[in-house]
């Protein structure tokens, strides 16, 4: 909706040759409100919700309590809180969220009726870590993936052995599996079993890597790997300053609605100021691109492209790229 409803802006300011302020206000002011939504809910209902969620699962299976990681409030607020971060627009995950969210599940179930023999504390962490174990399985599609990362972060357990690897393994193809069935059923698309449709949504037998690209893959996967170990280092001692000045739950929002502000604005004013137009029929693409529809059912949603400020029958690169979420953005370079 907040994409297609700024691309309606927009359009209409190229009509009329007027400025980009509404459609930058409504892009940057809607996506700062979504996020404003979600912290408020966590800091003031499901405070158990924050942080990815992931040190609190591990330390739980390990055996220690922490306070609110399982609990009804935390798995809603997990939940819609993700959901309105990434419409939101931040450059956030929902790996972490979701193996919180599995975890939470996995503790749930052994309270349905005719599971009381699975009440007790040691069948309870089996389960939390089963579900935990899922939802990382269904965040990377990797069921052997999930499986070894849980079992690698508490494999000191005593209630970790091998049949339960075993069956948390299964847990997660299940989890994997049940994914791409519904994905496919609810966008009316033909079911596809090969392992790429699972998770990326499409396969291409056809597509072949040539050997020349392996020494730029090198190039970039340093490139990446040094960026990353500078954006940890940034990190810890940005939220040193922020743990020590950023005390107050109305500062704590604040900043969440400036920072979603901040990075709204980026996003919609750096593919304004370095336009590029791609036509959606260019040969070089090997097939014609659609433009983004308002249909969450619609299952070109996550290969489409963003008209931007081009021409229509054309698509802006930068936009395309900077109005998708991880996932779609993904999905989008493997078509």
């Amino acid at each position: 909706m907040k994409d297609v409803t700024t691309q309606t802006i927009i359009n209409k300011s190229l009509v009329s040759n007027g400025s980009q302020a509404n459609a930058w206000l409504f892009y940057a002011f809607y996506g700062a409100g979504l996020v404003l939504i979600s912290c408020i809910m966590t800091t003031y209902w499901g405070t158990g919700a924050m942080g990815s969620g992931v040190a609190e699962v591990i330390g739980y299976i390990n055996g220690v309590n922490y306070p609110l990681a399982i609990d009804i409030r935390t798995t809603i607020t997990k939940i819609f809180g993700v959901v309105l971060a990434v419409a939101g627009g931040l450059a956030v995950g929902k790996e972490g969220p979701l193996a919180h969210i599995g975890a939470n599940f996995g503790a749930a179930f052994v309270y349905l009726p005719g599971l009381s023999f699975c009440q007790n504390d040691r069948m309870k962490r089996q389960y939390i870590a089963a579900g935990a174990s899922a939802g990382v399985s269904v965040a990377f599609g990797a069921p052997i993936g999930g499986a070894l990362f849980m079992y690698e972060l508490s494999r000191e357990n005593p209630a970790w052995d091998f049949r339960l690897l075993w069956k948390t393994f299964i847990t997660c193809v299940t989890a994997v599996f049940a994914l791409g069935l519904f994905d496919n059923t609810l966008h009316g698309k033909a079911i596809d079993w090969s392992e790429s449709s699972l998770k990326f949504a499409t396969s291409q037998p056809d597509v072949t890597t040539p050997t020349s690209v392996i020494a730029g893959a090198l190039v970039i996967g340093l490139i990446s790997g040094l960026l990353g170990a500078f954006f940890i280092n940034v990190n810890f001692r940005i939220n040193a300053l922020r743990a020590a000045h950023n005390t107050t739950p109305r500062g704590k929002l604040l900043e969440a609605f400036i920072f979603a502000f901040l990075t709204c604005s980026c996003f919609y004013w750096v593919p304004f100021n370095w336009a590029s137009c791609i036509s959606n029929t260019d040969p070089r693409l090997g097939k014609e691109l659609k433009v983004k529809t308002d249909s969450i059912f619609d299952k070109s949603e996550d290969y489409d492209v963003t008209q931007g400020w081009c021409p229509k029958g054309s698509h802006n690169p930068l936009a395309t790229m900077m109005w998708k979420t991880e996932g779609g953005l993904i999905k989008h370079m493997m078509d």
